[in-house]
């Protein structure tokens, strides 16, 4: 029997949180019951244009950050933190970290865990749960800023990374969030997304969803382990989806409720 999806509203965005044709604003919240009695936050991003990639100058830029627009016509909702170890083993009932704590993102996952992780999250709130895109993922990362680190702020104010994590992660959180809200977008763990991996884009995109056929999986964020030019906003890894590694986790995405699962 299908759940019904509780959600929780924050009083955050009350009458200001809309916009003058009904929809949400970006940061606004809600909160979802997932399997086994955890809640997660989630944070709206409405739909909006945004330029994806690095600029030909950015300090430790890669090839395949191509800059490029974007157009995203549908909000989605996505995870304020990343999935925590007591979220995955409520739904998954299995302990996996290799790095075990409170509050601790959940590490040691494969893109194929995710997905399970998700099917099961979708048989009890209806549907809708999913990776991000890494459209959208960057997107919501960035949340209307164009600096290699969200709303300009400094590597350290937003990441655990290699000179500052002493090899390891932290709590979810630990870190200041950006402008929308979201916490641990930089550094900490790497994150999942949906697409396979495409190396070079046109000039402006609408909805994607990356290559339709691929080897590898993207991976965006850096981590703990990695350079604090590899947890820059326009940063992206490709890894075989199978592989589970102490660097890897995830964000859950949902669509909005009228929308079916896309996964």
């Amino acid at each position: 029997m299908k759940h019904c999806l509780a959600v929780v509203f924050s009083a955050a965005f009350a009458a200001s949180a809309f916009c003058a044709d009904g929809g949400l604003k970006s940061g606004a919240t809600k909160t979802i019951n997932l399997p086994g009695g955890v809640t997660m936050e989630m944070i709206w991003c409405e739909p909006g244009e945004f330029m994806m990639g690095s600029k030909p100058d950015e300090a430790g830029r890669f090839s395949d950050e191509t800059l490029h627009k974007v157009t995203l016509r549908k909000g989605f909702w996505l995870g304020k933190y990343e999935v925590t170890q007591e979220q995955w083993l409520s739904v998954m009932k299995e302990e996996r970290a290799k790095f075990q704590g409170e509050g601790l993102p959940q590490d040691s996952v494969s893109w194929d865990d995710c997905n399970q992780f998700i099917h099961r999250v979708n048989e009890y709130i209806g549907g809708g749960a999913r990776l991000p895109t890494e459209a959208e993922w960057e997107y919501a990362c960035r949340a209307g800023s164009d600096t290699p680190f969200s709303g300009g702020l400094t590597v350290e104010d937003v990441a655990w990374y290699a000179a500052n994590s002493t090899g390891l992660p932290h709590k979810v959180g630990s870190k200041a969030p950006n402008a929308w809200g979201f916490y641990d977008m930089h550094g900490n763990l790497l994150e999942w997304c949906s697409d396979w991996y495409y190396k070079l884009f046109p000039t402006a995109v609408v909805d994607p969803k990356g290559s339709v056929i691929g080897s590898f999986k993207v991976l965006k964020g850096g981590c703990w382990f990695f350079f604090a030019r590899d947890c820059r906003s326009a940063y992206r890894l490709k890894r075989d989806p199978e592989i589970r590694n102490c660097l890897y986790g995830f964000r859950l995405a949902m669509s909005p409720r009228e929308e079916p699962n896309e996964n």
